[in-house]
């Protein structure tokens, strides 16, 4: 046999495996090389992989609701968000999981959110010239998704039962919100497999962590397809950007028609075990501003959105006159810090939108900023 795609049967005995368990182990590797998927044969493999302490796998495996940190930021849009931030251990153990197991997990077409070298812009400028317009938003999304959902994950990737159990439990949280329910994971032939874990609820997708994006998406491949096909029947254009879905028409359409579609619409992710938010579905007829991820949509392509535009003018004229500090102070916030770091994070976001406006932004402000003795960087 060649040593580099086979354990030799020296190598078997003088590592003391067990002919069986060696043949086992290759069928793994070769399950896992069919997806690309890298190869890990078990939790303590993992800790080893990524110099993580198996004994912290194992306690976030038992009960992982101590595994995370909660934490609230604003929205631009006003109000907070609520996430969840996992300790630094859990952290580097997913981090490691997105970028060298989830990156080999299957993009639909029309999904646009998280994934390297895909923008929001992308997803908006779909919709360009678009008539008639729906907008719908998935509830609760990463809280629907289940830690059962996630585990099928990582099976079809073809990582054993056991293992896809654990790394599901690694990339999912049990706490207040919690899916209601247990189960026990399967081997592929159908026999219950015993695991060295108390049985707990469904643990769910936590907001915030790195890996729940990416799994969101693959438990939704099934979705995308599903609204893609319908889309297509229709003569619509289709995207999701995470949660927030848009159905787009260049041609004629008329109102009644567009509820219909959002009864078709509302079926097909309700199949998928999600559910619309009723207060979030919108007709945009002909003739209204039309936005998409918070790009104006025009025939042509995307732009910023005009009271965008006005705010970021307004922040540079007002700390050009008042000074960062007071003007901080003016507008509440925290710190000079958190006023400095919000206006630039809006420019860095615009920047993706149109570019030379923003840099011509970017340097007033970093001249206003000079101004009263404050150094930044310059958008390049």
């Amino acid at each position: 046999m060649s040593r580099g795609n086979h354990l030799s049967w020296a190598q078997v005995s003088e590592g003391g495996l067990q002919v069986d368990l060696a043949n086992a182990m290759m069928s793994r590797r070769e399950n896992l090389r069919r997806t690309g998927a890298p190869v890990v044969y078990s939790l303590k493999h993992l800790a080893t992989t990524t110099g993580v302490d198996y004994g912290y796998l194992r306690g976030v495996i038992r009960n992982n609701a101590h595994a995370y940190r909660a934490m609230r930021i604003p929205k631009n849009t006003g109000g907070f968000r609520d996430l969840l931030s996992p300790h630094e251990s859990l952290m580097h153990v997913q981090r490691w999981i997105l970028h060298e197991i989830l990156v080999h997990v299957q993009r639909h077409v029309n999904n646009f959110a998280y994934f390297r070298k895909v923008t929001a812009r992308e997803c908006a400028e779909r919709h360009a010239g678009a008539a008639w317009m729906i907008k719908a938003d998935i509830h609760n999304y990463f809280p629907t998704i289940s830690e059962k959902d996630v585990y099928r994950v990582f099976l079809s990737l073809g990582y054993s039962s056991l293992l896809s159990f654990e790394l599901a439990r690694l990339c999912t949280w049990r706490g207040p919100a919690q899916v209601d329910g247990t189960y026990e994971p399967k081997e592929q032939q159908g026999n219950s497999l015993t695991t060295p874990y108390r049985r707990v609820g469904l643990g769910h997708l936590p907001q915030g962590s790195p890996t729940s994006g990416a799994l969101a998406n693959a438990c939704t491949l099934g979705l995308d397809d599903a609204l893609s096909d319908f889309a297509a029947s229709n003569y619509l254009i289709y995207t999701r950007y995470s949660d927030d879905m848009t159905f787009s028409s260049p041609g004629s359409l008329d109102r009644e028609r567009a509820r219909q579609f959002i009864k078709e619409i509302r079926k097909i992710v309700t199949a998928s075990g999600l559910a619309l938010h009723a207060q979030k579905t919108k007709i945009i007829p002909p003739g209204s501003r039309k936005i998409v991820l918070g790009m104006l949509i025009s025939d042509d392509g995307v732009g910023i959105l005009p009271e965008h535009r006005r705010m970021v003018d307004l922040y540079i004229h007002a700390v050009s006159k008042y000074g960062p500090v007071d003007y901080s102070v003016k507008r509440r916030f925290d710190s000079v810090l958190s006023f400095i770091n919000h206006v630039e994070g809006w420019l860095a976001y615009l920047s993706h939108i149109d570019r030379p406006w923003t840099k011509l932004r970017s340097e007033a402000w970093n001249a206003a900023l000079l101004k009263h003795g404050v150094l930044t960087r310059t958008l390049g």
